[in-house]
Order: structure tokens, then sequence, then C-alpha cells
């Protein structure tokens, strides 16, 4: 789930009046690009919005698209990736239309607003009489045509202090599509969540520690603190000796980031966003080539050139 995309879809369905096209990737087999889940917006006129693979099928997307924009009736294809490029899998897709006011869409932007979760339901078996996406209250699938996602608020990145690595941090986390504030006073320091995370980086020892008192008291999924292993033990030290629980204060991330030999504050903003993404789904952050699973939960590869 990309919000990167998310996000300009409901930025340019705010903006555009519609009608739209919606392209959701409902099924995949085997090795593919995307996942289920992934969407395209689509406007009359061809501009599209989000990717369903790595650019070699959305021009053919947009062109049924244009069909559905214009007929209002959903359609679905199709996809032999095998032929197209070094995917071993193939992909389902649906193109419904979507007109405004549109509840999935107004969805999305509440949980841009709100960051509560809401379940998504697609049911691409035509021969129903009202396929395509809707909200749900329940996330549970009501047969195997029907492809059924929870999404979540987007990360939410909280970098407190106000030196060229936090402005790297930043920059890097907003082109990732995550909400991004940076906090330069302790006690403005929000609420968090587990889906937000928090690098203190002041370069100030006193404005860590204030900054590190405000976040225990929330709920961050994730808390990184900058700096080398000697610093991380006098403020750890510190904040045991005020009560704060040692089991608290060990489960800081840091120093921030992995190991990646970063040294400019480019660098050192890619070594700390990888981890954030790596902790908040619950991933390792090591190679892939150690990886023994695959990189998705796959169904076993079934091709064909037509749905039956």
């Amino acid at each position: 789930m990309a919000w990167k995309e998310l996000g300009q879809i409901v930025t340019e369905s705010q903006r555009s009046d519609g009608p739209f096209a919606l392209a959701t990737l409902v099924k995949a087999a085997g090795s593919t690009y995307r996942q289920p889940g992934a969407r395209m917006l689509i406007t009359q006129g061809k501009p599209y919005i989000g990717r369903l693979s790595a650019g070699c099928i959305e021009e053919e997307i947009v062109d049924l698209a244009q069909a559905v924009i214009l007929s209002g009736k959903p359609t679905r294809c199709s996809f032999d990736l095998r032929s197209r490029f070094a995917c071993d899998g193939s992909i389902q897709v649906l193109i419904e239309r979507l007109v405004k006011p549109n509840p999935l869409l107004d969805g999305l932007a509440r949980v841009l607003d709100d960051r509560l979760p809401i379940a998504v339901s697609t049911n691409y078996r035509l021969t129903d009489p009202t396929p395509g996406t809707r909200l749900v209250t329940v996330p549970e699938a009501e047969h195997e045509e029907e492809f059924v996602q929870e999404i979540l608020a987007p990360i939410r990145l909280i970098v407190f202090g106000d030196y060229f690595d936090a402005e790297a941090v930043a920059h890097l986390g907003s082109y990732l599509g995550w909400q991004v504030e940076i906090v330069m006073e302790a006690h403005k320091l929000p609420a968090g969540d587990l889906r937000t995370a928090c690098i203190v980086m002041s370069h100030h020892f006193g404005r860590d520690i204030a900054a590190l008192k405000q976040v225990f008291a929330g709920n961050y999924g994730y808390v990184g603190l900058l700096g080398p292993r000697k610093r991380k033990q006098l403020l750890m030290n510190h904040m045991i000796d005020e009560g704060y629980p040692p089991d608290n204060v060990s489960a800081l991330h840091t120093p921030a980031g992995l190991d990646i030999g970063s040294e400019s504050p480019e660098e050192i903003a890619v070594a700390i966003i990888a981890e954030v993404q790596a902790v908040l789904t619950g991933r390792t952050g090591r190679s892939l080539r150690e990886r023994a699973a695959p990189i998705h939960r796959l169904e076993e590869p079934t091709f064909c050139n037509e749905l039956p």
C-alpha cells in the first residue's frame, strides 16, 4: 500500500470534478511488481496517477479506462507479465467508473485527516449486479472474486531537530508520501500512534532529554535517537536515573538507522528512513538476498490470456 499514490489520488479527486476511472489490482499470482490493493486513478483525456506495474501495462489500462469512463460499465482484464518483463507472474485488474461524491474517495480523505483505518472491498465478479469498490465495516470477503483491503493511515514522521540532517530526513519522508512534521520545541511534540515515528536529532543533550520525556509519554511505533553510542549511554542512564523504566529506554533505536556506511546528511537520512520503514512493517532491514521466504505472500502462478 503506497500512500504517496493514494494521497495523490485524493488530491486529484478533490481538484477535479471527474468522472474518473479507478483501476485496482485485485489478484496477483507468481512474482509481480505490485501486489493486490495497488490502484490507479485515470481521468478523461488520459492523465493518470498510480502504477500497477513497472510501466509496461499502464498505457493499455489508461486506454481501456477511457471507455469505462464514457460507458460507466466496469471491465476486468488479465495480464500475463512473463512476456512483458522479468516478472514471473500474472495480475487481474478491475477498472470501474467513479463519480463525485464517492464514498471511497471521501474515505481515503478521512484516513489522511483522522488517521483511522478503513476497510475497502472490491468485487470483481462482473456477473454480480453491482461490481466495484465500496467501503465495508468488517474486512471479510464475501466470495473468492472479492478483494478486501484494510487501508491504514500513512506513516507519520516527527523530526525533532533543525539541522541539515533533520531537513534531509524530513525531505526523504515527504518524498515517500509520509506525513512529516519538523518540531523544534519539546513541549510541542504531538501524541503518537503505532504508525508514527519520532526521530530525536537536535544535537543538544538537554533538548534531546526533554524530547524523549515527551515521546515516552506517547505511543509511538518507532523512536530513534541520533548520536554515537557513548552519548546514547549517557542519555539512557540519565533517563533511568529519573525513573523511566529501563525496558522503555532500551527500546530506543539508537544510534538511529541501518548500518549502510552513511556519512553525509542525505546518506544518514536514507539509513534512518529505511529503518523506520522496516520497523513499522515488521521487517528486519537485512539484505533481500538473505531472505529465504518470498518478499510478498504469493499464490501459485496461473497464466491465462483471457478471463474465463
